[in-house]
């Protein structure tokens, strides 16, 4: 772990007093390649951040986002860079799932190959964005059966971006795909759940990509057979291909994960489209038009 240091900087502000309390995620663990510098613990696949691809990963914190009983809590997600600014995660690591409300982008922090309350680079949130679609004006209809379809449907668009305010040191993800039905029977799910190792290590979890019918639009399901893999790793990408080589045909994003079911060991996220490309064009321009 010698790449990672210390974020000393930042952590007599963060904290990471009940971070933990993270926000309603995905998973992770399962048998990824060997060449993937692994090592097995109790609770699944610990992952080696200072190498191909989990060192472009990390954790999304929102600090103070959360007030219950007279006290306040951090909420975490996972995250990873896929341009030298931009952090892909899950649409409710930024707003808020019950509420709609925006987490303050000024307590809004990306830590860099976070490993046991280590980070390489704490990184300022300069702007967040993600679909209409995650946030319809339907889901405060008095009509409880418009509120529920709004709900249902949301799920495809649970991703989101963040824009920093520095550029990555250790590179980022340089290949994702849209519209790739058929092309991969599997993926390995990556992220920091809470329910393994305390959410200080991150997990990956290779499985078999599934597409229900009776899912709402455009989602898709991971069956990992981890049933751990769920609070911290929300917005943790899925990477089909997954290898430490840095080239075109390895390490290649195909979602992030979203929510899970009473179905244990499966995770879910949205199956996207070529909307992917104009969000990450964009949050890469600083949310503006």
């Amino acid at each position: 772990m010698g790449a990672v240091r210390s974020g000393l900087a930042t952590a007599a502000m963060l904290a990471f007093v009940g971070w933990f309390n993270a926000a309603r995620s995905a998973e992770a663990g399962s048998n990824p390649p060997s060449s993937t510098g692994t090592q097995q613990s109790a609770w699944g696949d610990t992952g080696n951040p200072t190498i191909a691809p989990l060192k472009w990963a990390g954790l999304v914190l929102n600090y103070e986002a959360h007030e219950k009983d007279g006290k306040k809590y951090s909420r975490a997600c996972t995250g990873q860079f896929i341009s030298p600014r931009v952090v892909l995660t899950a649409a409710h690591c930024v707003q808020d799932i019950d509420t709609g409300g925006w987490y303050d982008l000024q307590k809004m922090y990306f830590l860099a190959q976070y490993q046991n309350n280590t980070f390489s680079r704490s990184y300022r949130a300069v702007c967040a964005s993600r679909f209409d679609g995650w946030w319809p004006p339907q889901l405060r209809s008095q009509d409880p059966e418009e509120k529920n379809r709004a709900g249902r449907s949301r799920w495809q668009w649970d991703y989101a971006m963040i824009l920093v305010d520095r550029d990555s040191e250790t590179g980022h993800y340089k290949n994702w795909v849209v519209d790739w039905q058929g092309k991969y029977r599997g993926a390995t799910a990556t992220g920091y759940p809470a329910a393994m190792l305390g959410g200080q290590i991150i997990q990956i979890a290779h499985g078999e990509i599934i597409f229900i019918p009776n899912l709402p639009n455009n989602v898709v399901a991971l069956r990992h057979n981890h049933a751990g893999l769920t609070q911290g790793s929300s917005g943790g990408a899925w990477v089909a291909n997954f290898d430490q080589q840095e080239d075109a045909q390895h390490n290649i994003i195909i979602t992030v994960s979203s929510f899970v079911t009473n179905q244990s060991g499966v995770s879910f996220g949205a199956y996207p489209t070529s909307a992917f490309y104009g969000l990450r064009d964009y949050v890469s321009k600083g949310c503006v038009r």
